[in-house]
């Protein structure tokens, strides 16, 4: 991974911590160079007990409530299904999606100590 991708993925969080996350999702498909999912607040039917989920069919993310669109971690787990589909490979296991949010909520972390430093 380069630090481009690193940098894109801690500004996602940070827009998801401000509440834009439609803003933070096109960042991250203009990025990778992929169609944008929609998001929607509101889980479809059959979908209880969840926090989020991904539809493919429909390119869509849902989220139970408005705290967890602003939930980095949640967002960015359901995005990477996205993303691997695009990708043109397996939908991605909870595990590696797991990972790729929180590694999403590192770099942010690390990014904000540096420029929060001061000499």
């Amino acid at each position: 991974m380069n630090k481009s991708e690193e940098i894109t993925r801690a500004k996602a969080v940070k827009l998801i911590l401000e509440g834009k996350t439609d803003e933070a999702l096109r960042l991250l498909s203009q990025y990778y160079k992929i169609e944008t999912p929609s998001i929607k607040i509101g889980l479809p039917k059959g979908h209880v007990g969840v926090y989020a989920c991904y539809i493919p069919s429909k390119k869509t993310i849902y989220v139970k409530s408005s705290k967890e669109y602003r939930d980095p971690y949640i967002v960015l787990h359901e995005y990477y299904h996205h993303l691997r589909i695009f990708l043109g490979k397996h939908r991605g296991t909870e595990k590696h999606a797991n990972k790729y949010a929180l590694d999403s909520i590192k770099f942010y972390i690390r990014y904000m100590k540096l420029i929060n430093e001061t000499p």
